[in-house]
C-alpha cells in the first residue's frame, strides 16, 4: 500500500506567528512568493499572517493562556467553560488556592445558575478543559506577597529604562481611581469641658474619581463615577467641568474603563504609554487601541511605585477638603436654622461636588505631580522644593483612611459572570441617593441673575479696587442672558 503523500496540516503557535512576521520585516525583498520560500512556509500562510498582523501582534496573551496555544477550542458546554474560566481568573487575582475538587464543584454550581440541567464535571471533561485553557497544578513556593519591594525595584531598574527609551516624559501617563465621600464632614468636634458631644449619622455618600497625569505634570480631565445615570441636580446642566458616568455601586467597571480608554485613544494624534495597576476593571482584553500602550505595574507594588499614590491624589483631596471647610464656615456664619451635620452636608449636592472637584484638580500643581513621579522612582532629577504647599486637613484624616479602604473597582460575582455569559443586559434605573427626595431646582430667571450680579458688584467694590475681573464676568453673564432672551409677543403684556 502506497504511503499517503498528502502533507499534514501544521498549526502555528502565537509565538511562531510573531517570529515569522519579525523575520518577514527584516527581508529586503518583500515579494511574498520569494519571502515565503526563504521563510519556508506556504505563500498563502504568509499572506494570511500579514493580513492579520494587527490582531496577532496587538492582542495580548490572556492570563493562564500560553503563547503555544494554537486554536481556541471549546468542549460541549461552552457557557460552563467560559463561566468557570472567568471565576478562576477572579480567584487567582486574589491569590486564592483552588484544587480540582473545588473547581469541579464550582463548575456544577455555575451550570445550575446558567440553567443547564444534568451537567456533571467529570475528571475527563475537567482535564480536557485544563489542557485547553493552559492551566497547570503547581505547588506554591515561598511568600510571594513578601517580594513587593523586590518586584518594584526590579521593574524600575530592569524594565523601566527600556520602556522609557521609547517614549518622551510628556507621553508617559499614570491613571488611578480613588473613592471620595463628597459630602462627609469631620468625625470629631471640639466641645466645652462639661458639654456632651451628640452623635449623628455621618454622610458616607460616595463617588469614584479617575485621575490621570503625565510625567511632566499634564492633568487629564477627571472622570467622576456616581450611582445614578441621570441625577436630578444635573438635569438642567448643559456641560459639566468633569466627565460623569455611572455604575450600580459607583465603582469602576471594565465597560467604563474600556470606553474611557477608547475615547481617549481616538482623540490622540501621538503614541503614549499609560501606567496602571492590574486590578480587575483594568483587564479589558484586546482593545483596538492605536495610540495608547497599556503597561501594567507589577502586582502588589502600586502603593510603592504608582505616582498617583505617592501624593497626587492626597494633594487633590486636600484641596477638596479645604474648600469643604470653607463651605462649612460659610454655613455656620449664615442663617441656617439647624446646624446639624446632616443639614450642612445636605447643602452639598453632586453638582456642587463636581465643581469643587474640578477646582481642587486645577489647584493640584504640576510640580506636585512631577515630584510624585520622582518619589515613585520613574526619574532621578532632584525634588522641586519650591512646590506650592498643600493645605493641611488634619480634621479629615479619618476620612482619608476610610476612603483608602473603599472598593473602587468591581469584581464580578458568580451571578454577574453567569449573566454576562448569557448576555442578559438589564439596566438598573436608580434614584440617586445624592438627590434625596427633593425636586431639582429650576434655573434662575434672567431677572434673578441680573439681581445677583448687582449684589456681587456691591460686594466686590467693598472688598477690592480692581473691578476688571468683575466686569469680565458680568459681560460673560449678560451675553448669556441676551442669548437666552425670548422674543416677547403682544399677548404677554396683557397677562
Amino acid at each position: 500500500m502506497e504511503a499517503d503523500s498528502r502533507k499534514r496540516r501544521r498549526d502555528l503557535t502565537t509565538a511562531e506567528k510573531k517570529q515569522i512576521l519579525q523575520d518577514y520585516d527584516k527581508l529586503l525583498n518583500k515579494n511574498q512568493r520569494d519571502a515565503a520560500q526563504k521563510l519556508q512556509i506556504p505563500q498563502s500562510t504568509l499572506c494570511k499572517l500579514v493580513k492579520n498582523r494587527y490582531e496577532i501582534e496587538k492582542k495580548p496573551v490572556e492570563k493562564n493562556e500560553g503563547s503555544a496555544r494554537k486554536r481556541v477550542r471549546h468542549g460541549k458546554n461552552v457557557q460552563v467553560e467560559q463561566a468557570l474560566k472567568e471565576w478562576f481568573v477572579q480567584v487567582r487575582e486574589k491569590d486564592a488556592r483552588v484544587n480540582g475538587p473545588i473547581m469541579r464543584q464550582k463548575a456544577e454550581s455555575l451550570a445550575k445558575r446558567l440553567g443547564i440541567e444534568g451537567f456533571v464535571a467529570t475528571d475527563g471533561w475537567f482535564n480536557r478543559w485544563l489542557k485547553r485553557e493552559g492551566i497547570e497544578f503547581k505547588k506554591p513556593h515561598g511568600e510571594a506577597r513578601d517580594a513587593d519591594s523586590t518586584a518594584a525595584g526590579n521593574f524600575l531598574t530592569e524594565e523601566w529604562p527600556r520602556i522609557l527609551s521609547e517614549y518622551a516624559p510628556s507621553d508617559v501617563y499614570n491613571a488611578d481611581e480613588t473613592a471620595l465621600y463628597f459630602r462627609a464632614l469631620p468625625e470629631h468636634t471640639y466641645v466645652l469641658k462639661n458639654e456632651t458631644a451628640k452623635g449623628s449619622k455621618s454622610c458616607k455618600d460616595r463617588i469614584t474619581i479617575l485621575c490621570c497625569v503625565s510625567m511632566t505634570g499634564e492633568k487629564k480631565r477627571l472622570l467622576v463615577i456616581g450611582k445614578s445615570k441621570m441625577p436630578r441636580c444635573l438635569k438642567n446642566v448643559k456641560k459639566l467641568p468633569a466627565d460623569y458616568t455611572s455604575s450600580a455601586k459607583a465603582w469602576m467597571t471594565k465597560d467604563l474603563f474600556s470606553k474611557w480608554l477608547t475615547d481617549w485613544d481616538e482623540s490622540l494624534d501621538r503614541n503614549i504609554l499609560l501606567l496602571i495597576d492590574n486590578c480587575t476593571a483594568h483587564n479589558v482584553g484586546a482593545l483596538p487601541l492605536k495610540h495608547i500602550k497599556v503597561q501594567f505595574l507589577p502586582a502588589n507594588t502600586t502603593s510603592l511605585i504608582q505616582p498617583c499614590d505617592q501624593g497626587i491624589i492626597k494633594a487633590f483631596k486636600s484641596y477638596y477638603r479645604h474648600e469643604m471647610r470653607e463651605r462649612i464656615i460659610d454655613e455656620l456664619d449664615g442663617d441656617l436654622a439647624e446646624f446639624s451635620s446632616a443639614a450642612i452636608a445636605k447643602k452639598t449636592d453632586l453638582l456642587d461636588s463636581i465643581h469643587q472637584i474640578r477646582e481642587a484638580w486645577d489647584k493640584t500643581s504640576e510640580k506636585t505631580i512631577r515630584n510624585c513621579f520622582r518619589k515613585a522612582g520613574f526619574c532621578k532629577t532632584p525634588i522641586e522644593i519650591d512646590a506650592p504647599s498643600v493645605p493641611t486637613t488634619d480634621d479629615f484624616e479619618e476620612l482619608f483612611a476610610l476612603e483608602e479602604t473603599e472598593k473602587i473597582c468591581s469584581v464580578p460575582t458568580e451571578e454577574d459572570i453567569c449573566v454576562q455569559i448569557l448576555q442578559k443586559h438589564e439596566e438598573e434605573e436608580q434614584i440617586s441617593d445624592t438627590d434625596e427626595k427633593e425636586p431639582p431646582l429650576p434655573p434662575p430667571s434672567n431677572r434673578e441673575m441680573r439681581n445677583a450680579l448687582a449684589t456681587l458688584r456691591r460686594g466686590v467694590q467693598s472688598l477690592a479696587e480692581n473691578f476688571e475681573v468683575q466686569y469680565q464676568y458680568e459681560s460673560f453673564v449678560n451675553a448669556l442672558l441676551r442669548d437666552n432672551t425670548k422674543q416677547a409677543t403682544i399677548d404677554s403684556f396683557f397677562k
